[in-house]
């Protein structure tokens, strides 16, 4: 792939390593990211987590029922499956290479649990938080889900990317674009190939490394550091020896301060405050009526 951008290649702006965690019901994942320090390098992206096991012990109690606000949420599933459900009526089960993509705009509950019907015993995916606008943020709330015979896939050379959503080399995949941060999601696999992606100013760029050894501009990565390349124009030039493969994830940056507590993400504290009155009264759920789409 190249681009008009010629050799103007930039270096990431910094490295982020994971860390492990426990959260749900004790569900152990690995958090590449996700705090309000890190927010003001990874903007619009909250939080990345990364989870990987074939011990039951490690994911089986899941996600029960919780509430989230001001953000939304991008689960993508390579292995397992997991049954999803929420305070307003959508229900659905997310199966190897399928999307689930959450708008929680002005509130909901929901939960994520492993399906009891899986034969799979390995769970392996990425969960991925993005921020509203504060003009979004109490916005209708919306579920999308995309199965995987409805995923654009393409070839260039010695890459196979699968466009969950964006734009690459004429492919793309609008239906799971809602709001204007204009986010793209590929899962890139490579043998031995290299491929430049063009980076645009004022997005905030990551690259994810999830099998094999791979160089972004020449900088080496190990698997699961997260490069981040920031609101700079240029050019990433991705390759590897043998077969590799990688999340490639950008967004408009939002350029707006945050206030974060657990599952929600407001702009100030005070709706961080009434966010947590209205769970104890009772009116968090604003909407009633949200949108459902299946592709």
């Amino acid at each position: 792939m190249t681009s008009n951008l010629g050799n103007n290649r930039i270096s990431p702006s910094l490295i982020l390593t994971g860390k492990e965690v426990r959260d749900g019901a004790g569900v152990k994942l690995s958090r590449l990211f996700g705090s309000q320090r890190t927010f003001q390098f990874t903007d619009p992206f909250l939080l990345l987590d990364y989870f990987g096991s074939d011990k039951k012990e490690d994911y089986e109690m899941g996600f029960p029922w919780h509430p989230h606000r001001g953000i939304e949420t991008l689960t993508y599933l390579l292995k397992g499956k997991v049954d999803h459900e929420d305070s307003i009526g959508n229900s659905g089960t997310i199966h190897p290479g399928e999307i689930q993509w959450m708008t929680a705009g002005s509130g909901i509950f929901h939960q994520e649990m492993p399906s009891s019907f899986s034969q799979d015993r390995e769970m392996l995916g990425f969960q991925l938080w993005i921020n509203l606008r504060r003009k979004d943020k109490l916005s209708k709330p919306t579920y999308r889900s995309i199965d995987v015979n409805h995923l654009n896939k393409l070839q260039w050379e010695r890459n196979e990317i699968k466009v969950i959503s964006g734009s690459i080399l004429g492919s793309d995949n609008p239906s799971m674009q809602r709001h204007s941060l204009d986010v793209s999601y590929f899962d890139i696999t490579s043998n031995g190939g290299s491929l430049e992606i063009p980076k645009q100013e004022a997005f905030t760029s990551l690259i994810i490394p999830i099998e094999g050894s791979l160089k972004a501009n020449g900088k080496e990565l190990k698997k699961l550091e997260v490069a981040v390349y920031d609101s700079r124009e240029g050019v990433i030039k991705v390759d590897g020896e043998g077969r590799h493969r990688y999340i490639y994830i950008s967004g408009r940056r939002t350029n707006e301060p945050i206030s974060w507590y657990g599952p929600i993400v407001m702009n100030d504290w005070k709706e961080i405050e009434d966010s947590f009155r209205e769970l104890q009264n009772g009116t968090f759920i604003r909407d009633r009526n949200p949108s459902f789409n299946s592709f």
